[in-house]
């Protein structure tokens, strides 16, 4: 699967900044966008430009921008429902019509136990086209501070019940602006983020769980989906399990 996790590329500090602007910013009033040869306004408009160049540099010779938003769980009934990242107006405009992001990215700004779950299912070119499904590997990236996760969008993923306070700052990397996304308007005193230069380069794939598993069923694009789960994970850690 095209999953990749890095180890933290922020320190602590930098992590309380991100924090901040999330708070000082909630609840956003949609998805944002930033144009990648756009002047930073805001210090979370500063990580992802520096996050994207240390990450990917000059990998997406296409790139035009950024649409960006966070997830901030104040319930624990809360969940993201499994989904693929795609451009929502076109899809309702066309009938199902799916188009994608480059690449889709998490940034962890807290610990907690509660992962990033991303089936090998897929769509296709259009909305009702499954790929691999029911999935046969499943993969889990639990959340560490300052750890990046990056996908390619057409995976389904989501985010189970049980993730009260969990934080995370997400931005996907389009080669066109998609409709009804603008620029968040908000200047602040912009803080440089401080990256831990060289973990940049040690992004890998997950480790296969060879432990306990308990089940859980989600809805997967309208098909009830059960999997294994992995018992007992640690912050950063990053699972695969094989669903036989």
């Amino acid at each position: 699967m095209n999953v990749t996790q890095w180890p933290p590329l922020i320190n602590s500090p930098s992590v309380v900044k991100l924090l901040r602007e999330i708070n000082a910013f909630d609840p956003l009033p949609g998805n944002m966008w930033m144009g990648i040869h756009d002047i930073p306004e805001n210090t979370i408009e500063k990580y992802i430009l520096d996050s994207y160049s240390l990450v990917f540099g000059n990998k997406y010779h296409q790139a035009t921008g950024f649409e960006w938003w966070f997830h901030k769980f104040t319930e624990d009934d809360r969940m993201i429902r499994f989904h693929p990242d795609h451009d929502e107006i076109i899809r309702r405009e066309t009938g199902g019509e799916m188009r994608y992001p480059l690449i889709s990215t998490v940034t962890y700004v807290n610990n907690h136990v509660s992962p990033t779950i991303i089936f090998d299912s897929m769509t296709g070119k259009y909305e009702k086209e499954l790929i691999s499904c029911p999935p046969r590997e499943v993969l889990f990236s639990i959340p560490e501070e300052g750890r990046f996760l990056a996908f390619d969008p057409r995976y389904i993923h989501g985010v189970l019940p049980g993730s009260k306070d969990r934080i995370t700052l997400l931005y996907n990397v389009w080669d066109y602006k998609p409709d009804g996304l603008n620029r968040i308007g908000i200047r602040t005193a912009i803080d440089d983020t401080q990256f831990f230069v060289g973990r940049e380069d040690y992004g890998r794939g997950p480790t296969v769980w060879l432990g306990d598993c308990s089940k859980a069923t989600v809805d997967c694009m309208g098909m009830d989906v059960t999997f294994k789960h992995p018992q007992s994970t640690h912050e950063g850690e990053f699972w695969s399990t094989i669903n036989d």
